[in-house]
């Protein structure tokens, strides 16, 4: 478990003294612990004896056993896919086994999944994306904007005021004149964090826009501006990092929203249906001359 997890879900007792430690430590994670013990008590207003019983109370023996995984902390945060081919996870599962081994590699990911998040934290983020005084913005990075795509058809399905953030920078940086208080980001940035995600996600936070997360354990730079962060594994027998998770994380995120604003939302989706049915959108409807298979000569497909 992540030193940052051990200081915020509760699983250990800590001092006011070691309070102290701990948020000068989480105001710069890991970046803080990364400093000498003297630097670091300078940092929480302490002593270094402080910060020593601060380290031992979270099981290491020693504050150079704590940089250890600290570092080894950051060094998983930031692998890339060239990284974990190079250190031989591209052949981790004989060829033969691939999909049986992926498909239930999932299995065990949505179980610690499950229990990532707290469901005081679930709950807020449906009440946030359910609040009618709030406008919505989905943004995602270059593999995580496939999700953020996926929530916003959905709530725009659901509710009024849900958009999703331009992939182009001009329009991204254009838009933040009209963010503000009444506005909720919902952001997915997971590991290697991307740069214009952080720069749009922070710079809405500080015109006063709320933020709900989902990331990574090792956690995006933008949990300092999140109201809610939803986590999830991404490791998988892959190279490649896997949103399955994050996934089912979208998917309880939708039923929960459809929940909330039922029957409003029953009668908004009966109206776009409607309105898809006069535009002739989708082919749901039953034809009035059955289908009979082509004749010789003539493309199936045409």
């Amino acid at each position: 478990m992540a030193i940052r997890d051990r200081l915020t879900n509760g699983s250990v007792q800590l001092t006011p003294s070691d309070m102290k430690v701990a948020r000068a430590l989480l105001a710069d994670y890991p970046a803080a612990g990364l400093n000498t013990v003297a630097q670091l008590a300078a940092l929480a207003g302490v002593s270094g004896p402080t910060v020593l019983r601060f380290v031992s109370r979270l099981g290491f023996d020693g504050f150079p056993d704590f940089q250890r995984a600290l570092l080894g902390e950051v060094q998983a945060r930031m692998n890339s896919p060239l990284a974990m081919i190079d250190a031989g996870k591209a052949a981790a599962v004989p060829q033969e086994r691939i999909y049986q081994e992926v498909i239930r590699s999932c299995v065990p990911m949505l179980d610690a999944t499950a229990s990532m998040v707290p469901a005081a934290e679930f709950d807020m983020a449906a009440r946030l994306v359910t609040d009618p005084a709030l406008r919505l913005h989905s943004i995602g990075g270059r593999f995580s904007g496939y999700l953020a795509g996926m929530l916003w058809q959905h709530l725009r399905q659901l509710r009024a005021d849900c958009q999703m953030v331009s992939a182009s920078r001009p329009d991204r940086v254009d838009s933040l004149i009209d963010i503000g208080r009444r506005d909720l980001i919902i952001a997915f940035d997971y590991r290697r964090y991307q740069v214009d995600t952080i720069q749009f996600v922070t710079a809405a936070a500080e015109r006063g826009a709320q933020v709900i997360l989902f990331t990574d354990p090792w956690a995006s730079p933008l949990v300092a501006h999140a109201r809610v962060v939803l986590t999830a594994p991404v490791e998988g027998p892959s190279p490649f990092d896997t949103m399955v998770p994050a996934l089912a994380q979208v998917e309880a995120l939708i039923a929960a929203t459809t929940t909330r604003l039922s029957p409003g939302s029953r009668a908004r989706i009966a109206e776009i249906e409607a309105l898809r049915s006069l535009s002739g959108i989708t082919e749901d409807q039953p034809s009035s001359h059955p289908k009979t298979a082509p004749h010789s000569g003539e493309h199936a497909g045409e």
